[in-house]
């Protein structure tokens, strides 16, 4: 592989396309064959060639500051983002699910996809795995996982590809997506149909290629990288601005150097620091640039990190940003953060794993679905409160609340009952009519 090929991804030779066989999308073996020619590559502000991107010194936001996915993750709040929803989703437990004729779900333990789901590949754990899937979606907007099937269509084992592995390319057929991938666990020039990849795609403006959220906001990124790299400079200098020193005479070059130069021994640095300053000759020190406190440089640093969760629909106390928060509405931003951030992700990857992980004939009655309960547990009072509200109106028993608190169950612990009696102050218990005085009811609430 030359130094061209490693940098976009393409091969650098052009080898004989291999083409992966088409996915067998029922359980009775039946197949769908895709003909015709596959052309034209997509374009999108998707970074597709990020190793390009940094050898070329990066994709310079207005700021001057090179902004790339990895330049990006120096900015504290970038990789905040990144991480929590990156490790919130892979430490949900991912379950199969199968319909009941009350068309309510259980939990299917004996699927062939909880093995899958375990262990996605040879060398990932199911942590590892989701981590790095989120991780390139959210610094990328596109994240591939290719599928690998034994003789009879089921999927075996889940690769993931970087994306700058990958070129989208569509059908002169019928315009569906082909996937030219160029990555060892695969292959070189191997072609991967769209039954035996999962896509998972940020907002699109095309419908097949997901926007970066760093290409698409790359000021608001560069300007957090501008403000820290101003801050390192300062304090690198001492606190020191920038400024001039003022001669009353004429003096030479070399003498001028000389001076600049014992000045920034002198007094740069944060160990010279509030050093006392001594002019001769009639010097005088002018400042030339703007304070900090002018530049407002405490306040942007602050709106940066607003705005870049913003981008990522990521409450601020996630990333230890309390200036809003409070103890009574920090739960209600929790709630927030799973409905708005995290469930519009998991969304996403249970449908793509219905349509491409479970055969025809399965869909009707299994499902994915990740479990948001361990990221739902509230304290021990709140959730000792609402254990009590559901055994008490009969559709939590005593065993499942124990196995929600890691017990183990207990004898005639699978029973439902309802202890709250209408006419007693329990929860969910009726209120009483007001009887009048000659025992009927007058038809009115008591106030």
């Amino acid at each position: 592989m030359g130094i061209w090929s490693w940098l976009t991804g393409e091969p650098s030779s052009s080898p004989a396309p291999q083409k992966i066989e088409p996915a067998i999308v029922t359980s009775t073996g039946g197949a769908q064959t895709k003909q015709g020619d596959i052309v034209g590559s997509l374009n999108s502000m998707a970074f597709p060639q990020p190793l390009l991107y940094a050898a070329l010194g990066g994709y310079a936001s207005n700021t001057g500051v090179p902004v790339t996915p990895f330049t990006a993750l120096q900015s504290a709040a970038v990789y905040g983002c990144v991480k929590c929803m990156s490790e919130d989703i892979a430490g949900l437990p991912l379950q199969i699910r199968r319909r009941t004729p009350n068309d309510g779900w259980v939990i299917d333990k004996t699927h062939s996809l909880v093995e899958l789901f375990r262990r996605p590949n040879r060398w990932m754990t199911s942590w590892q795995f989701w981590s790095y899937v989120l991780t390139a979606y959210c610094l990328r907007g596109n994240s591939y996982v290719v599928i690998q099937r034994d003789p009879t269509g089921a999927p075996v084992e889940l690769v993931p590809v970087t994306p700058d592995r990958v070129t989208v390319k569509l059908s002169t057929v019928d315009g569906m997506p082909w996937y030219l991938v160029n990555a060892r666990q695969i292959g070189i020039g191997v072609w991967v149909p769209p039954e035996d990849m999962i896509h998972m795609k940020n907002m699109s403006v095309d419908g097949y290629l997901g926007l970066s959220p760093i290409a698409c906001a790359q000021d608001v990124v560069g300007l957090a990288l501008a403000a820290q790299q101003h801050g390192a400079v300062l304090f690198r200098q001492g606190g020191q601005v920038a400024g001039a020193l003022k001669h009353p005479g004429r003096i030479g070059k070399e003498a001028a150097d000389n001076l600049a130069e014992s000045w920034r021994d002198t007094h740069s640095g944060v160990q010279n620091a509030f050093k006392t300053v001594i002019l001769e000759e009639g010097m005088s020190f002018e400042k030339l640039a703007i304070t900090n406190e002018d530049a407002q440089f405490l306040q942007t640093r602050q709106f940066q990190v607003l705005d870049i969760c913003r981008m990522y629909r990521v409450p601020p106390h996630k990333l230890a940003e309390y200036g809003r928060a409070t103890f009574n509405n920090v739960e209600q931003q929790q709630q927030m953060y799973i409905d708005d951030c995290l469930g519009t992700c998991t969304a996403q990857l249970e449908g793509l794993m219905n349509d491409q992980l479970l055969f025809d004939d399965e869909r009707a009655l299994y499902e994915t679905h990740f479990d948001y309960t361990g990221l739902l547990r509230g304290d021990t009072i709140r959730r000792y409160q609402s254990y009590q509200i559901g055994l008490s109106n009969g559709f939590l028993s005593r065993n499942e609340v124990r196995a929600s608190e890691n017990m183990n169950p207990i004898p005639d612990g699978d029973k439902y009952q309802i202890t709250a009696q209408p006419g007693q102050a329990g929860v969910g218990a009726p209120k009483p009519p007001s009887v009048s005085a000659g025992g009927e009811d007058d038809g009115e609430g008591d106030e």
